[in-house]
């Protein structure tokens, strides 16, 4: 930098319009510096702001930061989603990846949270002709990079809340690294052909399930990524827990969801539901309760 700002407003200033101008979108094209062709207006105003160095000036250096900066985040994205990429093409999903990148910047250091809001975002986006298979295909892939970058979570065990009178007055909520998940195609065999495309545009056949099939995606005490079958009616009841609850607020959301044969299944199970949830660690007390 040319001079370091005298002023908290100053600083904010400088970064705001810094992250600004590194956020711009690499051109399809470009010889050198990328910002010459994507904002060649802003030449001037970098060599002004920023000390040159190593021959390079403000600007060059500028353009070094966009290249890197914007090659790193959609690598990061296109590592996550490797099935929506073979299902929406590799243009198309970098064009909804950029977008996204726009409408929500990193805001944390942790790169595992850099796709956090991109399942919401395509949901309300992206109209695609493949859009049940993508947005199916984001969610399973997000919940499995979940399993492996979220806490843990406080368990119900750890916190002495495993005894059943102590459940029904309990705010609970899953753990952090489980998602329930719906698949009505075979995602996990269709990953396992995409992840050796290193140019992302193969064609594979996504084969579609004999019948939905439902999984909670979480990881082990050995950190293993797991996909445990669920029914209808259970992965109804954690999805229940997806925000904090009782048990007594999860039953109402459930009477709404569930019609009389299901309800059938919810009493004949849940008594052994929760005994094998409590004892795997998927559900965890609500912090901000206690």
């Amino acid at each position: 930098m040319r001079r370091i700002p005298d002023t908290r407003s100053e600083l904010d200033e400088l970064q705001a319009w810094f992250g600004k101008a590194i956020a711009r979108p690499l051109p399809d094209e470009y010889p050198a510096n990328p910002l010459a062709v994507s904002a060649p207006e802003l030449h001037a105003e970098a060599d002004a702001r920023l000390r040159g160095n190593g021959g390079l000036g403000g600007f060059g250096r500028l353009g070094i930061y966009n290249q890197q900066y914007w090659f790193r985040l959609i690598s990061i994205m296109q590592s996550e989603y490797t099935c929506a990429i073979h299902i929406m093409g590799l243009r198309v999903f970098n064009d909804y990846a950029v977008r996204y990148l726009e409408a929500f910047p990193p805001s944390s250091p942790f790169l595992a949270q850099l796709d956090e809001a991109f399942p919401a975002f395509l949901e309300r986006e992206y109209q695609g002709e493949c859009r049940a298979e993508a947005l199916q295909a984001i969610a399973y892939e997000r919940a499995l990079s979940n399993a492996f970058d979220a806490p843990e979570g406080q368990t119900l065990a750890e916190a002495g809340t495993a005894a059943p009178s102590e459940l029904l007055s309990a705010r609970m909520r899953l753990a952090p690294h489980l998602t329930p998940v719906r698949a009505d195609w075979d995602f996990a065999a269709f990953r396992a052909l995409c992840l050796p495309d290193t140019d992302l545009e193969a064609e594979f056949p996504l084969q579609r399930e004999a019948e939905t099939t439902y999984l909670a995606i979480y990881r082990d005490a050995d950190l293993e990524i797991m996909r445990e079958p669920l029914t209808r009616v259970s992965l109804a009841v954690l999805e229940a827990f997806l925000a904090p609850a009782t048990l007594a607020e999860a039953f109402e959301k459930l009477e709404e969801k569930l019609g009389p044969e299901d309800q059938t299944e919810l009493m004949g199970g849940i008594s052994g539901w929760f005994r094998e949830w409590v004892a795997r660690g998927w559900l965890c007390r609500d912090e901000k309760a206690d």
